[in-house]
């Protein structure tokens, strides 16, 4: 498969139909898994399904199902540990994958804590992976670089979306994301099913928290190509995506992923436009 551009689309923004023309997947954020193995998308508009899909058949832009979340996985525990729940879960996942031509699901739990819980999930994942692989479709997983975590056994999934933001102070440096990568690569996960992710926003290096999203950033500043901090916030300009995009395809990883979409700008500026470029060879690393 070759180098993927991922892009979250979270349900609470616009979507942006021109963002097919530089993504070769889109996920659209999120469902809530439910206690008893049914699926909450309540969140999800039907007309949005319908502009993606038109996406999908203009681009060929993959098209998955996000499932969790900060603040959106609550029940994850509870459906996990019953293996009846586990598969009422995935035969509804199934069904609305199949209702709306999705092209795979992406899960994020933030996060299991117990040992029986990382267990539980990746039994879920599992059995996920089993159902949809048969049918062509793709199984993700968004996860933290944590070391307390059992990283080998999510090689179960196709995609391990790493979420390489979020550290402390400068919270998505360069270097981090070299280190991030390779306490992957060293749990043993292959270079193709890592897919780097990479922040479109800013935060405060010191509290009290604040968040700037790249767009705003740019609007506010005007930062340089190889600036990535201004008035007390790190991000990651253009200069730090490319060499981050660079980077990824140089160690043979499956692609880059973005959180998230609708903090980009639409101008010369924009992150995504520059991560697609990279990856087709329009420009070179």
């Amino acid at each position: 498969m070759p180098f993927a551009v991922i892009g979250y689309f979270p349900d609470y923004r616009e979507l942006n139909p021109a963002w097919a023309q530089s993504l070769t997947d889109i996920l659209y954020f999120s469902a809530e898994p439910c206690a008893d193995g049914t699926l909450d998308t309540s969140r999800l508009n039907e007309e949005t399904w319908t502009q993606l899909q038109k996406m999908k058949t203009e681009y060929a832009t993959r098209i998955h199902l996000s499932i969790g979340g900060w603040e959106r996985g609550y029940d994850f525990s509870t459906l996990t540990a019953n293996l009846n729940t586990r598969h009422a879960f995935v035969e509804n996942l199934l069904s609305y994958l199949l209702a709306h031509n999705l092209d795979g699901a992406d899960f994020d739990w933030e996060f299991p804590k117990k040992d029986t819980e990382f267990v539980n999930y990746i039994a879920l994942l599992t059995e996920t992976q089993a159902a949809l692989s048969s049918r062509g479709m793709l199984i993700s997983v968004a996860l933290p670089a944590d070391p307390s975590f059992p990283l080998g056994k999510f090689a179960v999934v196709d995609r391990i979306h790493i979420m390489s933001y979020d550290h402390d102070e400068r919270h998505a440096t360069y270097e981090q994301a070299m280190d991030d990568v390779q306490l992957f690569l060293d749990a043993g996960i292959p270079a193709k099913k890592l897919i780097l992710g990479v922040p479109f926003y800013g935060r405060n290096i010191q509290p009290p928290s604040l968040e700037l999203s790249y767009a705003e950033i740019v609007k506010q500043y005007q930062p340089a190509f190889d600036t990535d901090e201004v008035d007390g916030i790190y991000f990651n300009g253009l200069g730090t995506i490319q060499r981050k995009t660079c980077f990824a395809m140089g160690e043979g990883l499956g692609g880059v992923m973005v959180w998230e979409l609708a903090h980009d700008t639409t101008d010369a500026n924009s992150l995504l436009q520059r991560i697609y470029a990279l990856a087709i060879g329009k420009i070179p690393c």
